[in-house]
């Protein structure tokens, strides 16, 4: 067998690029082809196994990790702290690769929590390296944080221009995206046209939370309440962009202790997605 040649160093950051953004390694061979490297492309084809060894070394700490339900539940916790209670809010944060894999209780995101709560009393956008957060005025909270006008970056795109490639990002809202402005197909300010922003992003570093599932009728009688169905179809379209999670904190009835749980609001989590929505 000839002898592999080494890859390049721009060649070796293209592929790990090209595998966070969630292509297949026939896709990476074929993006490379212009780097005129057969070794490379022979490489991401015939050697599929190999290329992934290669790139899971290439990893900071040698593994690709997730972020698991119980780190997520406990960065939710912490991002709590810089929201405002009892009121609706979104806010995304940029965690550190360390923060994103291990149960960090308190992480240190260059901001104090009332400086993030006096600009939101305000109504406006806090906007700081490594946070976002927005309440909700003429417009949804996530919508501020995801609109842009083709020109100037949205504040989201502007926090994850900004993140290493070991970094993961975690956009948290109280209620989950509604289905009369945020979560609907063609609305005016509909979230999904913006949603592409977190495309490039692989799986393993990305998660959409809510808390509480978002009823209409509570503040707005006249409204139609949608249906469970229809709540769960709009978790599926979320979940085409990035992993759309629902975490909870209640009290163990029997041992009164906190309990802190994240279920992934796919087909498998659907009822506990959809507790408490009747």
């Amino acid at each position: 067998m000839a002898k592999t040649k080494e890859l390049s160093k721009d060649v070796r950051d293209k592929i790990v690029d090209l595998h966070k953004a969630g292509m297949g390694y026939k896709t990476i061979a074929k993006q490379l082809e212009d780097i005129r490297q057969p070794s490379t492309i022979s490489m991401c084809v015939a050697m599929m196994g190999v290329v992934l060894l290669f790139l899971l070394a290439l990893w900071p700490g040698g593994k690709v990790d997730a972020i698991d339900g119980q780190v997520l539940a406990n960065v939710v916790q912490e991002l709590r702290r810089f929201g405002l209670e009892g009121h609706q809010y979104a806010m995304a944060v940029r965690l550190t690769q360390q923060q994103c894999t291990g149960n960090v209780i308190n992480f240190n995101i260059g901001v104090q929590p009332q400086e993030v709560q006096q600009i939101l009393m305000t109504g406006n956008v806090y906007i700081g390296n490594r946070l976002i957060a927005a309440t909700p005025n003429t417009y949804h909270a996530e919508y501020r944080l995801l609109w842009h006008d083709g020109t100037n970056p949205s504040r989201m795109q502007t926090l994850l221009r900004a993140a290493n490639r070991n970094e993961c990002i975690v956009f948290f809202s109280t209620y989950s995206p509604c289905l009369e402005r945020c979560n609907v197909l063609g609305g005016a300010t509909s979230i999904l046209p913006f949603m592409d922003v977190f495309r490039a992003w692989n799986d393993n570093q990305k998660a959409f939370v809510f808390s509480s599932v978002w009823n209409p009728t509570i503040s707005h009688s006249l409204m139609i309440k949608p249906t469970k169905t229809q709540v769960f179809d709009s978790f599926m379209r979320i979940n085409e962009f990035i992993n759309l999670f629902r975490c909870v904190t209640y009290k163990d009835p029997k041992t009164l202790k906190e309990i802190k749980s994240c279920h992934h609001c796919n087909n498998e989590n659907r009822e506990d997605c959809l507790y408490g929505y009747n």
